[in-house]
């Protein structure tokens, strides 16, 4: 009984490991991935060439992820595309599962003690710093597999080679899962090196021989990347993402360390326990050196040691390598808090530290699960995910969707970069996309930087509307507002739907006119209807927090979002209109304040008459100052 009491800690990491994979679905690389998915199961074939947008139309695509997006779509059948979400939700606690082996694993290669709190403490900081990448994404796999590799060769790298022979079918189901797959080949061949060195160092038969066997690991690994659809193109990919990353710009979650946007939180978190990891290793080396201890030299310590300065350079290259650098310092991260608590130990008996490292354990495992089902880890870390196996309808075009099927408008499309992913899932094949998310995979750089050039050059969108023939326009209402502004104002389209998340206009033209007439389709604004979770969904969510709801996807926040989209279109008497009657319901709301404040402000600024621009903009300053007071 009392080694079960003795889990709890870790049971309760396994529990915040899952409620992390538990979050609203917003990832809009998931419906493109489902999309593909479900082509393949209904074609009988693996994609080879683009078959989902009109301009990349029958271009080369490598589509390394087919296996993950076959296995996704299978459980979109069985469970919905909530079923993405449990998914990750289980392997974050397979994650946490292999580390807190790898603890044990590396403490006992070092011949070190490892109590619960330092190993509780470094998966409660893994889970925090790993958090934004826990998304319903395909590297969640790679991230299992980055675990697993390191795991076997700091528990069998030095005692049983043949177990290592494992990870050559491993290695070859990675490279039919993501593109991550290198991550294998480089653990491995950390691995070989390391064993070369043991040996070296040794002179001894049997680390020549693991040596060996460690080279032929390595080898049987590479060849095993060849057992996929795309054959020798996949041992040629790896240089093809490393150009990718190179000159894709296009998104954050590329930008290396000399960006500002790279440093939040996590990163910030990350390179301080990075920092901590080096100097302890520096204070182990020296203090071994000095008692002559040569177990730091073993295949599995010096592979280790080899992979945290390759992964620490992964992590500063790229904000979403972060978390692959924190699997391989969650053992370390627990060694140095382990030598820190040693050194801070006061001179309690051992059974009263035991039970304070118990307690202290529990308790931050619970308020880190508390933090995450309420949000507050969400908000208080300005991370746009929120808890609930739920899809939501304020970050994705579930609305746009519905609208273009209600009255089945089809024809070529412009979409921007963020809501094509949704539309393709929702609207295939009536839907084809201008430009996705499949990035350089499918689009080449120069279509990415004459698309990003449309964004501050609204008007070379008649060369392409003359080019394409385009029969409507569907944005995010967060991007492109240049365009946006451009065919709200102008004529030759118009605005038919708008709501929270995005926008769609229609060419004004004999087909659509009366479509465009009728008054009870087109509206000011729209609020989008909410998704209905399924019954397991809304089971697994109340299970873990029984007072989660959704108060966000109120209707009662339309005033709010409307005239925050006319602000944007610069209509600002249409954005006073819709929210300024509406004030009384949010007396507490500081947001609507600061819009409704907003508008009164941009407004005066195009306002000639000298008595309304500063009546106007007294108004802005008397809003402000209620914001202020909420």
């Amino acid at each position: 009984m009392q080694r079960r009491l003795n889990k709890l800690p870790y049971i309760f990491c396994y529990l915040v490991a899952f409620v992390l994979g538990v979050k609203q679905l917003r990832e809009p690389d998931v419906w493109w991935q489902l999309l593909a998915g479900r082509w393949m199961l209904t074609n009988g074939q693996v994609t080879h060439s683009d078959v989902f947008s009109y301009t990349m139309a029958g271009h080369s695509w490598v589509n390394v992820k087919w296996l993950y997006e076959i296995f996704i779509a299978l459980l979109e059948k069985a469970m919905g595309p909530e079923g993405v979400i449990l998914l990750q939700a289980l392997v974050n606690v397979v994650i946490v599962f292999v580390l807190i082996k790898c603890i044990k694993a590396l403490a006992k290669d070092l011949q070190q003690n490892v109590s619960v709190l330092p190993a509780v403490l470094s998966i409660l900081l893994f889970l925090f710093v790993g958090e934004n990448r826990m998304a319903g994404r395909p590297e969640m796999f790679s991230h299992l597999f980055s675990a697993i590799f390191i795991l076997f060769i700091l528990r069998y790298g030095n005692t049983n080679v043949k177990k290592m022979w494992l990870l050559v079918p491993l290695q070859c189901l990675w490279a039919n899962m993501h593109e991550g797959y290198p991550v294998g080949i480089v653990i491995l061949g950390c691995y070989m090196v390391g064993s070369f060195l043991s040996a070296y160092v040794a002179r001894e038969a049997d680390t020549a021989h693991k040596a060996r066997n460690a080279a032929l690991i390595f080898a049987a690994a590479i060849a095993a990347i060849l057992i996929n659809p795309n054959g020798i193109q996949l041992w040629k990919q790896p240089f093809e993402i490393y150009r990718q990353v190179l000159v894709n710009k296009y998104t954050s979650e590329l930008l290396s360390f000399s960006q500002p946007e790279y440093w939040n939180l996590q990163a910030i978190t990350h390179i301080a326990l990075l920092l901590g990891v080096v100097f302890f290793w520096m204070a182990l080396l020296q203090q071994r050196r000095r008692q002559k201890i040569t177990l730091v030299f073993s295949p599995a310590s010096l592979a280790y040691l080899l992979l945290i300065p390759l992964f620490a350079y992964l992590s500063i290259s790229a904000n979403r390598n972060i978390i692959f650098a924190q699997i391989a310092l969650v053992p370390s991260v627990a060694l140095l808090f382990s030598a820190l608590g040693s050194k801070m130990k006061s001179a309690a008996s051992q059974h009263r530290s035991s039970s304070v490292q118990f307690a202290i354990s529990l308790a931050l495992a619970i308020l880190f699960y508390i933090a995450v089902v309420s949000n507050w880890l969400y908000k208080r870390s300005d991370s746009p995910n929120r808890y609930g196996v739920h899809i939501s309808m304020l970050h994705n075009p579930t609305g746009a969707a519905d609208f273009l099927k209600q009255h089945n408008i089809k024809g070529t499309a412009f979409s921007d970069y963020f809501v094509s992913s949704y539309l393709l899932w929702a609207r295939y094949p009536d839907f084809r996309s201008y430009i996705d998310l499949r990035d350089l995979d499918v689009f080449s750089p120069e279509f990415f930087n004459s698309y990003f050039e449309l964004a501050g050059h609204p008007s070379r969108f008649y060369q392409l509307d003359s080019q394409y023939h385009f029969n409507y326009v569907v944005l995010s209402t967060s991007q492109m507002l240049p365009l946006q502004q451009q065919l709200f104002w102008k004529e030759g389209y118009y605005m038919v739907y708008a709501d929270p998340v995005s926008v769609i206009f229609l060419k004004q033209n004999d087909a659509n006119k009366a479509l465009i007439a009728d008054k009870s389709i087109v509206k000011d604004f729209s609020w989008p209807q909410p998704v209905e979770d399924p019954a397991w969904a809304a089971a697994i969510t109340k299970l873990f927090d029984p007072a989660t709801g959704y108060e966000d996807e109120d209707e009662e926040q339309l005033p709010i979002y409307a005239a925050q989209f006319y602000n944007a279109m610069q209509d600002y008497p249409e954005a006073i209109q819709l929210l300024r009657p509406q004030m009384s319901r949010f007396e507490n709301d500081s947001r609507a304040y600061k819009t409704l404040a907003q508008s009164y402000m941009e407004y005066s600024k195009v306002t000639n008459d000298p008595t309304l621009k500063q009546a106007r903009r007294d108004s802005a300053i008397s809003l402000l100052d209620k914001a202020g007071a909420n």
